[in-house]
Order: C-alpha cells, then structure tokens, then sequence
C-alpha cells in the first residue's frame, strides 16, 4: 500500500495540525471538535478512515511540483473541509446529532478552510468558480438522492456528493500552470469515487435499508428483485447477495470502472493503486461468497440458509 505507507509521517503532521487548530476554537466547540476529528484520524483505532481526502494532496504533490509544506496545507484543508460537510451530513441523517453543537463546529471549520486557500487564490482567480460549480453539484446530489435513482440513472451525482474534494485537485493543477487537464482530472476523480461509494454502500447497506437511507447495492438488488417503487426487504437483499450471485455483478462494475481509469491519458499512479484495492475487496468478498455458496451446495444448503438468515 504504496499509497498509504509512503506518507504516514506527513499524515501525523496533519492530523497533529488539525488538532492543534480546533483544540483554540471556543468551549465547548474545542472539545466536540477534537472527539470528532478523531473518529476520522486514520491514526486512530476504529475510526473512519477517509484515505481519499487526506492523501489526494500527496499523490499530487510530484505530478504538480507542490513543496511539502504545501501539501500538508492542502491536506488539513481536506480535514477541515470533509468534517464541514461530515457534519452537515449527520445533521440531515440523524436526529441525535446536537444542532446547537454541530452548526457552529463547522463554521469554524469552513473558516478555517478557507484560511488555507484565500491566500493562494486571489478573487478573480477561476478557482472560485470552481469553488461555486462543486459545492452546488454537492447540494444538488444530496438533495435529490432520496427521489432519484442515480446508480441507474446517473451515476456522476453519486461522485457529486463528494464534489469538494475536487478543490485539491484543481487547486492543484492551477497552481502547477496545468488548467487544461482539470477537466479530465475531474472525470477520473469522478470515476474513483463512485466506486468508494459503491463499497461504502456494502458495508452499509443494513443499516442504510433500515434508516431508508439511498445506497447504490440497494438500488441493484430492488432492480433483481422487481421491485421498483416497492419497499426492498432484508431476505429479498440476501437472496440477491447470498443467492442470485448479485454482488458479483456489483464488482464487476467496479472493475469496470478501473479499466476506465487505466485508459485515461493523465495518470496518477497512487490514486490508480488506491482504487485497484477498492475494486480488489468487492471482488474478494464477492468471490468468497460464491466459493462458501459452492462448497455447502452438496448437502450443506440447509446450512448456508441458517447461517444467511431467512432468504426466500
């Protein structure tokens, strides 16, 4: 893991940064801030780890002639900016998130973001409309997920949720005199996302089926099932895992998507690395599942159903 091993110092800078900036927000605001980032320290155990938005800076840093201290910067400012829209996210997921807590943690924490790049881009740069162009793609996704199919439908407004991290990118190749590629930077960005989701949403998709909340694997299995406009049940999802063999088509989109990525003329080496591990866990958790369903289908299938709960 190339990707990750070769920048696990400057990624102890960060997270050491990051800790030291909310530790000066106000009472109570420090103290929230602080619990919350490290539920996404990567240097932490149990915590989320959202490799992407810390790393997408060092994976640049050659390609695009960044100094060091730069792409420390650049990676705080994906902290602070990922526990800003985290935030907002808990807020419109879950009624146990306190309001009065969360709303002023992330304006301080956008304020801190915008610390980071308003010195390296003066008003009329385009990077500020690149700014306005990925924040409203991501309200645009977030607010219309509930009522639109995208892993069907359209699968960029998948990649949109995650727009901003985009701004690391660009903010990358503008600095570098490299505009012209930040197009085609952001379809593979789009590309590498989009697959992430789909292997959040497999590790998610219980508990997302029960708080009713969009995820892509759900919208495959209502596909299988036949069920569209109807409520998807937990045995009609196994069957489509555990039975009609559906997880291997899910990977198979994965994979299909890293044979996009490979096509592309801008490469990035480790952000390609990083993805070739996404596609390579749906893959396995698909091929193990076919390999246990062909070992108990001789004698053992009352076995695989007690052990997949009640499928049919």
């Amino acid at each position: 893991m190339d990707w990750l091993h070769a920048y696990e110092d400057e990624l102890r800078l960060v997270f050491e940064e990051s800790r030291k900036v909310i530790s000066a927000f106000p009472e109570p605001l420090n103290a929230y801030g602080q619990s919350y980032l490290d539920q996404f320290n990567v240097f932490k155990l149990d915590s989320h780890k959202n490799y992407i938005c810390y790393l997408l800076p060092f994976w640049l840093q050659d390609r695009c002639s960044l100094s060091p201290a730069l792409t420390r910067s650049m990676s705080a400012g994906n902290v602070f900016f990922m526990l800003y829209f985290f935030l907002q996210d808990d807020l419109m997921d879950s009624r146990e998130t306190p309001a009065d807590q969360a709303l002023p943690l992330a304006n301080l924490l956008y304020v801190e973001f915008l610390s980071i790049y308003l010195p390296l881009f003066p008003a009329d740069s385009p990077f500020w409309s690149y700014f306005n162009r990925y924040i409203t793609e991501w309200a645009d996704s977030v607010s219309g997920e509930a009522g639109r199919d995208y892993f069907l439908n359209d699968r960029i407004r998948i990649s949109h949720k995650a727009s901003p991290l985009k701004l690391s990118l660009t903010a990358a190749l503008l600095l570098s005199g490299q505009s012209p590629l930040i197009a085609g930077a952001e379809e593979m960005l789009h590309t590498v996302l989009l697959t992430l989701q789909m292997l959040d949403d497999y590790e998610d998709w219980e508990e997302d089926l029960r708080d009713g909340n969009y995820n892509c694997l759900l919208s495959l299995a209502r596909t299988y099932a036949g069920a569209a406009g109807e409520p998807l049940t937990e045995a009609a999802v196994k069957d489509f895992i555990y039975i009609t063999g559906g997880l291997a088509a899910y990977a198979a989109t994965a994979e299909a998507n890293h044979l996009m990525l490979e096509d592309f003329p801008w490469q990035l080496p480790r952000l390609l690395s990083f993805h070739l591990v996404l596609v390579k866990n749906l893959q396995q958790i698909a091929a193990a599942i076919e390999a246990e369903k062909q070992l108990l289908q001789a004698g053992g299938l009352d076995y695989w159903l007690s052990r997949h709960g009640n499928l049919s």
